[in-house]
């Protein structure tokens, strides 16, 4: 069961005044102006980057499941389910991404207590 609760504004005349509201762009700048502000909106952008899905860096791009789908000889469902998949062949992830624009590298990261270490990993004769 969904209960919504509804307030209306009642001026000193009796007349329903509709509650008020800000845009994006006053509430952007009430937070970006705030201490320490652009180094918290940067860590964030940079965290959200770290890690992104092939559907989220599909439609940053602006490209289409049906567009690259053509270009890359499958049908649409195929890129859906290349998208949503959890265990992809190397080749078709490295294709995929060429056809966006981009390099697949494969890293293999070892930790120890205090450092860490990347190894770039080579697969047949490419460095994936």
């Amino acid at each position: 069961m969904k209960v919504f609760w509804r307030i209306d504004w009642i001026d000193w005349t009796g007349e329903a005044l509709m509650p008020s509201t800000k845009n994006y762009r006053e509430l952007h700048e009430q937070v970006a102006s705030r201490p320490g502000a652009a180094e918290r909106l940067a860590a964030l952008r940079k965290e959200t980057l770290a890690e992104i899905g092939l559907y989220e860096l599909r439609r940053a791009l602006d490209r289409s499941q049906t567009d690259l789908a053509a270009e890359l000889g499958i049908s649409q469902s195929a890129i859906s389910q290349l998208e949503r998949g959890e265990d992809l062949k190397l080749s078709t992830l490295r294709n995929y991404l060429a056809h966006l624009g981009a390099r697949l590298e494969l890293l293999a990261v070892f930790e120890d207590d205090d450092s860490e270490h990347v190894v770039p990993i080579r697969i047949g004769e490419k460095v994936a």
